[in-house]
């Protein structure tokens, strides 16, 4: 069986996975740290193309 890991810092996930919707693609990280640095990460990105437009 292939180990998941966390879309955010690699960490092989245990059983409290946390599902983030990323650019309408929903990944797993390992912990709310995790989550809430990937959904910065999507606002900095979003704010950046808003300026680009």
């Amino acid at each position: 069986m292939d180990a998941k890991t966390c879309a955010a810092c690699d960490c092989e996930l245990e059983t409290d996975i946390i599902t983030v919707t990323i650019g309408g693609r929903a990944v797993e990280v390992c912990c709310q740290e995790c989550a809430l640095a990937l959904g910065e990460a999507q606002a900095a990105i979003t704010g950046l193309e808003a300026r680009a437009q």
